[in-house]
């Protein structure tokens, strides 16, 4: 089997990962699933997300190449989704460490795995309580990218390949995820991961073919740190966040919002964690 690993450099200076506590005695549930690539990353037919206690393990059997590699310089295995979760527990937040790319590579003619991705942002959603609940629903967003990963492997190359491969990368620092009170993914919170993964070969010769015959399986590593709830510091958390996001249009190239008085915040993000920002 092929191992490959990597470090992720984000900053200049890495910074030394936490340990951080032992994981809660309850891990949070999949609400829902949005696709983006039905076709490579379908719910309730190609894929399976679960949370352990140290890892978020995402099995995706569905992710393929467009034409099996062949006849071209490049081809590209993409999958592009957003998790819902319910079922927090109290007192508790996360971060991701580190990410574990597997899978089963057969390839011809010197056919290669050159290249993975994995990005995982955190998105915070509150509502706003208008008095009486009186319409409409107005909603602040909030956003972290858990972990930015990109690798150059060399899996196969060379004649035929017909192996299982691994890659690993690790994050420089962590990003944590807002502390939960545990009433999050119910009624005036929602709580989403919203992840982007790729994997691409390259044919030299362009006879060759590529296949990826189980798909891909990510595991994030997890680190979990007991924290206390803040209202406040909840709703100002996040590297971005929008006010009033449901009922603006942001432009996400330059940052700003089209309605008046609804404006970009940057919240704490890493406060506290003696990080430089992105």
């Amino acid at each position: 089997m092929k191992v490959i690993n990597f470090i992720t450099s984000i900053f200049l200076v890495a910074s030394p990962l936490a340990r951080g506590d032992p994981p809660p005695p309850q891990f949070p549930v999949v609400l829902g699933i949005v696709s983006d690539t039905p076709t490579q990353c379908s719910p309730g037919s190609n894929m399976n997300i679960t949370f352990l206690p140290d890892t978020l393990r995402m099995d995706l059997p569905g992710m393929r190449f467009g034409t099996e590699g062949h006849g071209r310089t490049d081809e590209q295995a993409f999958c592009q989704f957003t998790v819902e979760f319910t079922s927090w527990w109290y007192k508790y937040r996360f971060a991701i460490q580190d990410v574990t790319y597997r899978g089963h590579l057969t390839a011809t003619d010197g056919v290669q795995l050159y290249y993975v991705t994995a990005r995982t942002v955190f998105r915070y959603e509150n509502r706003k309580l208008n008095p009486g609940r009186a319409p409409p629903d107005i909603w602040n967003v909030s956003t972290s990218t858990m972990i930015d990963h990109a690798a150059t492997t060399e899996i196969g190359g060379k004649g035929t390949f017909d192996e299982d491969f691994e890659v690993n990368g690790k994050s420089s620092h962590l990003e944590w995820s807002t502390c939960m009170d545990g009433g999050e993914g119910t009624g005036d919170v929602k709580t989403k991961l919203e992840v982007s993964l790729t994997a691409t070969t390259s044919d030299k010769t362009g006879k060759g073919t590529g296949l990826l015959t189980r798909g891909l399986t990510l595991d994030f590593g997890l680190a979990w740190e007991e924290c206390r709830p803040d209202r406040t510091v909840k709703n100002a958390w996040g590297q971005t966040r929008i006010d009033d996001w449901s009922v603006c249009t942001y432009n996400t190239k330059n940052q700003t919002s089209r309605a008046t008085l609804r404006g970009l915040r940057r919240g704490p993000g890493q406060v506290g964690l003696g990080l430089p920002r992105h």
